[in-house]
């Protein structure tokens, strides 16, 4: 089935492409990137008002010929910032203990890429939270925290 991905932000700018409706969401923007030159990190895809999960297919969210979605494309991040890939791999306690799991279950070279590759999701993910957004993460967790109710009985 062929789907039309529209740039939000560049209205005139579009790309048909062909799918399956069984295609992964991640797919459809490795296809979105070599046609519009969008990198995939940069993209969300919004069919109905949803953001479209990389790990869900197209048929997840019932998507079907002729259908159009909308390509929000993310601010780069900024340069030498301390979220980025080349910092977050400096050694720290979650990155090594993370490491460790993983060579659990995994071969140590795609250890080493998905840990690469869940170091830059996580730096898109946090680099795409606005200060209202950190605010209100810190709110609810110290509200969790000084809630009595929530501590447990005290001694």
């Amino acid at each position: 089935m062929i789907l039309t991905v529209k740039i939000l932000q560049t209205p005139s700018k579009e790309c048909r492409i062909e799918v399956t409706a069984s295609e992964p969401v991640i797919s459809v923007k490795r296809m979105v990137a070599r046609e519009l030159d969008v990198p995939v990190h940069l993209q969300r895809l919004v069919f109905k008002g949803k953001t479209l999960a990389d790990g869900q297919c197209l048929c997840d969210y019932n998507i079907g010929p002729g259908t159009k979605i909308h390509l929000v494309v993310r601010r780069p991040e900024f340069d030498a910032d301390s979220l980025s890939p080349a910092c977050l791999g400096r050694s720290t306690a979650l990155w090594d203990k993370l490491q460790e799991v993983l060579h659990r279950h995994y071969e140590p070279g795609d250890a080493e890429i998905v840990l690469e590759n869940f170091k830059k999701e996580f730096s898109s993910s946090v680099s795409s939270l606005s200060w209202d957004d950190i605010e209100r993460l810190a709110l609810s967790k110290m509200g969790a925290s000084n809630n009595p109710s929530q501590a447990g009985p005290s001694t």
